[in-house]
């Protein structure tokens, strides 16, 4: 299954995206919750990975999130992220080693405050199918 493929192809396209970068800068894409960070950031947040072979061959359904955490204006920015984060990801080509992609599609996003922090993130669920 190609779950490693995609989160580097994923994170390789958001790190080059202007409209994400004018938002959170250089690296700031992390695959863990960083406490010390200073917003706004990305999170890469938890994937799921499921057999999605048909009679025609093999093939991996992927249901992964992104989390856009912002400080700054509130849950307005932390919407403009996801946006951005979207707007990147939904319905693109990314090139995959060793595997293929087939499709990826935004689910949803959730917008929220976090009671402890203050900070608003934004949470993104997309959907991405691969054939090895």
């Amino acid at each position: 299954m190609s779950a490693n493929q995609l989160q580097k192809a994923v994170v390789d396209r958001l790190a080059s995206d202007p409209d994400v970068l004018a938002i959170i800068g250089a690296g700031r894409i992390f695959d863990r919750l960083i406490t010390r960070a200073e917003p706004p950031y990305l999170v890469l947040g938890e994937i799921a990975t499921s057999d999605f072979s048909t009679g025609d061959g093999t093939a991996s359904e992927h249901r992964f999130e992104i989390e856009a955490w912002t400080k700054q204006n509130g849950r307005r920015q932390a919407v403009e992220l996801a946006d951005a984060v979207r707007a990147a990801l939904h319905d693109t080509g990314l090139t995959l080693e060793g595997a293929a992609l087939i499709n990826l599609r935004h689910e949803r996003t959730l917008s929220r405050r976090a009671p402890k922090t203050g900070l608003h993130v934004a949470r993104l669920r997309f959907r991405a199918v691969t054939e090895p």
